[in-house]
């Protein structure tokens, strides 16, 4: 079989449903193509796949962020607004989405300014506010053809460093059940058509782009109340032709496929939907993160009646949408970090959960453990299949090269 490239993957959709990928050819009347699969997890799964594990309707469940893409597909979408200045939020609203949920004291020592002082969120917000103001007097709303704005200016880079860098301070302060929200509502004011043109652009974007730490740092002559700040982003996405030959082996055996995913639905779905992208799932199986849309514009508020889809929101979803359905959980779970845990573990149905392996620490560090030790078991709860960050591509193995480094782990931890 032809080693399938990468960066080929756009351009194998032709027959995306109706009969399998054209990047994959399945051998040894396996369903799953050898791609770059671990051997031992290959089989597991092709054996779970022949084996019609349940008399109902049975389905698997998948993260997307780093699961199905490598990668995170919302925080993608944050930093190519961040190049591009790539709004809808007039100055007003956006220094109330930013404030929204997140403490105004101090962020702690673990997030100092160049001068080595602890920084208040309330003099961040100030700032960001300022620098928004500026860039949105001159340019404006974002809209398909308003002429590019340059990445360079001065308050551009301003406001790219301490936004990003307030983001990764409220994910470790606030917690990821605030940041998730937070991020999303810089896409306020957007229309869904808005929305989906701009992670479209975003995704191809950040697919043409290294695999690499990216610094920011805020000007001196902008350093404003909050001071001069810098922060390193890790820039990466590409898609994962393995896991869409899995979910095009697992629909064509009658195993529906769901997404349920921490990002906002709508950006999951340009990236899950899109023929173009490779992964062909129907729109009304992706399961993320919901917004209000007052007058057909994303609002800043949660939708009714639908949970944070991260940790155990994920699998209140799942609940909600699925087992009352269908009556059963999932015969499959395929996560990458301690927000997948809860819906690997949580349902009996489950035969198996594949995790994708960080080197995680943390709850998914531990079910990471209980793969490694069930990895010589015929009949594992577990499997972990392990990555190159370095090239964003699969290993065919159970243990992960870490970005920059060329010895394989199969653990995280020290």
């Amino acid at each position: 079989m032809t080693t399938f490239d990468r960066r080929s993957f756009l351009a194998c959709t032709a027959a995306l449903m109706g009969s399998r990928p054209a990047f994959g050819i399945p051998t040894n009347n396996a369903p799953l193509s050898p791609l770059k699969w671990a051997p031992r997890n290959r089989r597991l799964l092709s054996e779970l796949i022949v084996s019609r594990p349940t008399s109902g309707r049975p389905y698997a469940v998948f993260d997307w962020d780093n699961t199905c893409i490598f990668g995170d597909c919302q925080e993608t979408l944050l930093q190519f607004m961040l190049e591009t200045f790539s709004f809808a939020l007039t100055p007003a609203c956006f220094e109330h989405v930013i404030k929204q949920d997140v403490p105004e004291g101090e962020l702690g020592p673990h997030f100092l300014n160049q001068d080595g002082k602890q920084i208040r969120f309330s003099h961040l917000a100030e700032d960001m506010t300022r620098d928004y103001t500026e860039l949105w007097s001159r340019y404006g709303a974002w809209s398909p053809a308003r002429a590019p704005v340059p990445s360079h200016i001065t308050a551009l880079v301003a406001l790219r460093a301490r936004l990003l860098f307030s983001y990764r301070a409220i994910d470790a302060v606030a917690g990821p059940e605030v940041a998730l929200y937070w991020i999303i509502r810089l896409l306020c004011g957007m229309t869904e058509t808005d929305i989906v043109t701009l992670a479209a652009m975003a995704n191809h974007w950040a697919l043409g782009r290294d695999i690499g730490y990216v610094e920011h740092i805020v000007p001196p002559e902008r350093s404003g109340r909050s001071g001069i700040l810098q922060c390193k982003v890790f820039h990466g996405l590409r898609l994962t032709p393995e896991i869409a030959d899995l979910q095009a082996a697992l629909r064509q055996a009658d195993i529906d496929v769901f997404i349920c995913s921490a990002s906002l639905e709508t950006v999951v779905r340009v990236f899950a939907t899109a023929p173009g992208f490779g992964y062909g799932l129907p729109a009304d199986n992706i399961l993320g993160v919901r917004m209000s849309w007052p007058s057909g514009k994303l609002g800043a508020q949660p939708a009714a009646d639908w949970p944070l889809t991260y940790g155990a929101g994920k699998v209140d979803a799942i609940r909600h949408r699925l087992v009352r359905e269908r009556g059963h959980g999932p015969v499959l779970v395929c996560g990458d970090s301690g927000g997948d845990t809860a819906m690997q573990t949580a349902f009996s149905d489950t035969r198996l959960s594949v995790i994708i392996n960080r080197l995680a620490d943390g709850t998914e560090g531990a079910l990471s453990q209980r793969a490694a030790n069930e990895m010589t078991s015929s009949t594992p709860r577990f499997i972990l299949q392990g990555r190159d960050d370095n090239t964003g591509e699969w290993r065919p193995s159970e243990e992960t090269l870490g970005f920059g480094s060329q010895t394989p782990r199969l653990l995280g931890g020290n």
